[in-house]
């Protein structure tokens, strides 16, 4: 029976095949004593001194296992069965663990899960809020532009305009006193024979007055030139032959009372205050 415990506990290095082949060797029978040997060559006293000591520490450590194993040298099925009931409970306790950790690694799996996916979801939107600032940016940009574009035109405009008023300034204080105004030549009209008296004399038709242009208003002449404004503040200098934006020709500029006349064919241009 020793034989086939020793054998088992060779295959089987369980707590409880250990325990059972402690058990078996402290109750196996002793050996049987060799029959006589040959005798052996003298040995070295200093080799069997050695051999010796290292004999009896391991007869010490063997005993002192038996002894922790079995106190009295025998174990009772009592204690075989505390000591599987505490190896089922360490089983047990194994087990427990083993379930624990699997739901701990569960937990794991579905928080690297969840982060994986928060951090998408962060992704995306930054490309979002990337994207929104990107075009708000270009639509800023856009927007001063034509601010810039804006302010560029109107400085020109007023450059423009100031540098038309310096101008008539200058010519201002170079030119001579004021002549009398030239007077465009008009076509020679067919000349008409004066009616015979009669009888009795007709009444002459009532010639209309011209109109007076309302979109243009003379603000200056110099040397029979005249400078001449429209409703959008453009200043235009004209004399006769020249002209007019949507006027047409000017036929002659011409003093009419107490202010200078822009005589055309769609009427008269006077000095006018807006």
């Amino acid at each position: 029976m020793a034989d086939k415990v020793i054998g088992a506990a060779a295959s089987d290095r369980s707590p409880e095949a250990l325990l059972k082949q402690a058990v078996s060797g402290a109750k196996t029978r002793p050996a049987p004593v060799p029959e006589a040997r040959k005798r052996l060559p003298a040995i070295d006293p200093l080799l069997a001194g050695v051999a010796a000591a290292a004999l009896v520490l391991g007869l010490a450590m063997g005993a002192g296992a038996m002894s922790l194993a079995s106190p009295n040298g025998d174990l009772s099925s009592e204690s075989l069965t505390q000591i599987k009931s505490r190896l089922d409970a360490r089983h047990a306790d194994l087990g427990r663990l083993q379930t624990d950790i699997e739901k701990l690694g569960r937990v794991l799996a579905q928080v690297q899960d969840a982060t994986e996916s928060v951090r998408s979801e962060a992704k995306n939107r930054s490309a979002t809020l990337n994207d929104r600032i990107g075009k708000s940016e270009q639509a800023i940009v856009t927007k001063i532009t034509s601010l810039a574009d804006r302010q560029d035109q109107t400085e020109r405009d007023q450059t423009a305009k100031i540098a038309a008023l310096t101008a008539q300034i200058e010519k201002r204080a170079v030119a001579p006193a004021p002549a009398a105004p030239v007077v465009a030549p008009q076509a020679a009209k067919p000349h008409q024979a004066e009616p015979t008296e009669t009888g009795s004399i007709p009444d002459k038709p009532k010639v209309a007055a011209p109109a007076v242009i309302e979109t243009w208003a003379v603000r200056e002449v110099y040397n029979g030139v005249a400078v001449i404004e429209d409703r959008r503040h453009r200043l235009v200098e004209v004399g006769p032959g020249d002209t007019i934006p949507g006027i047409g020709k000017v036929d002659a500029v011409e003093r009419r009372g107490r202010g200078w006349t822009v005589v055309t064919k769609q009427g008269l241009i006077t000095n006018q205050t807006w």
